[in-house]
């Protein structure tokens, strides 16, 4: 009976394999990774740019036409559109007591464009 210790090549193939199927599973979903961080991103930057256009609108529903004047008059305080960090920008605002205004970014993305849509109340009394 022999008594020598180790791996035999049965065993080495096998676990070499195991080895190769794994590595290669960690390739394809670090390739992955880096597509879900780049979108991550895009979208990131897409919904600062709509943060930043609500924020304007709110200062200029702020802003009075004249001394006593009433809130949200401004003619800043209006929808449009513009081009915004590359990335094309269009807002509305409604009417009334309590305002809804929204922001929508469009921006390019592999294989298309996407959307990034905010949404807001703003009180005009």
């Amino acid at each position: 009976m022999r008594t020598e210790r180790g791996f035999t090549v049965v065993e080495v193939v096998v676990a070499m394999l195991v080895l190769i199927i794994g590595a290669t599973a960690l390739v394809g979903s670090s390739g992955l990774v880096s597509r879900q961080i780049g979108r991550g991103r895009a979208i990131g930057t897409a919904t600062q740019v709509a943060v930043q256009r609500l924020e304007v609108l709110r200062r200029a529903a702020n802003r009075r036409t004249s001394v006593g004047g009433t809130r949200c008059q401004h003619t800043d305080f209006a929808g449009g559109t513009a081009t915004t960090q590359g990335m094309s920008e269009s807002w509305g605002v409604g009417s009334g007591a309590l305002r809804p205004v929204a922001d929508t970014v469009i921006y390019a993305r592999t294989g298309g464009t996407s959307r990034v849509i905010l949404n807001t109340l703003i009180a005009c009394y």
